[in-house]
């Protein structure tokens, strides 16, 4: 098969679209997907059909509580490099009975942007016990890396996600996607084995395909071998 034939950002119908799973802000009417994509990126749900999608920046189930700039629609966007080496970990899930599910891929300039004026403003805790209790001051999110003023997910080629089984139900992680804190870490003390292991699982075959893990965040990914230097700031449309 050709490169070409391995990642058609082209044409994918109604009644396919359905079956993904979007966050809960998309959930009555899903948009049709705005194929004008720059050249070298690709929408995730064409590389990987049966992807799950739960775009948290579409919608307000994020840290912040509201949608995000520049996140016009619940997709995943990715190089294509990127949706390549992903989708070959998908397959390697999919024979061991799991699915990939995605909270976030390629990220516009203007929504990091937005989550560094967000921290800023100090009165502003909605989101606190679910995402960030361990932290008194927003603005230490942004000084302890939590939020990067230069993601390598503007460069479109890291993926926030996780796993599930085959009936789309999360494994057990020990914490949900952004939770901001040591319980989110590799490695971190206070997870069962059970979740440890779940974790690992995603390490190990994430890494197999060549993307490198964040410490912080057992859900982050970047792809080792990305093709830009720079960020992006088209929207996710």
């Amino acid at each position: 098969m050709m490169r070409s034939d391995k990642l058609l950002c082209r044409g994918i119908g109604a009644a396919m679209f359905a079956c993904f799973l979007f966050s809960s802000a998309w959930a009555e009417e899903l948009p049709e997907p705005a194929y004008e994509l720059p050249d070298g990126f690709c929408y995730v749900h064409e590389a990987i059909p049966d992807v799950l999608l739960d775009i948290r920046y579409a919608g307000t189930h994020n840290f912040v509580g509201d949608p995000i700039d520049g996140y016009e629609a619940p997709f995943a966007i990715l190089t294509n490099e990127a949706a390549d080496a992903l989708r070959e970990a998908a397959d390697e899930f999919r024979s061991l009975g799991f699915r990939v599910m995605i909270f976030d891929a390629y990220r516009p300039q203007s929504a990091v942007r937005h989550f560094v004026r967000w921290s800023k403003i100090a009165d502003d805790m909605r989101m606190r016990e679910e995402f960030y209790p361990e932290f008194k001051k927003k603005s230490q999110l942004v000084d302890q890396g939590y939020i990067a003023r230069n993601s390598a997910h503007c460069r479109g080629s890291a993926v926030d996600m996780t796993i599930t089984d085959a009936d789309g139900n999360p494994l057990d992680m020990g914490t949900g996607f952004d939770y901001f804190g040591k319980l989110a870490w590799h490695g971190a003390k206070g997870v069962t084995a059970e979740q440890a292991a779940n974790r690992e699982l995603l390490r190990a075959v994430m890494e197999k395909h060549g993307f490198k893990a964040f410490e912080k965040e057992w859900w982050h990914y970047r792809l080792v071998k990305e093709p830009y230097k720079d960020g992006f700031d088209f929207p996710v449309k």
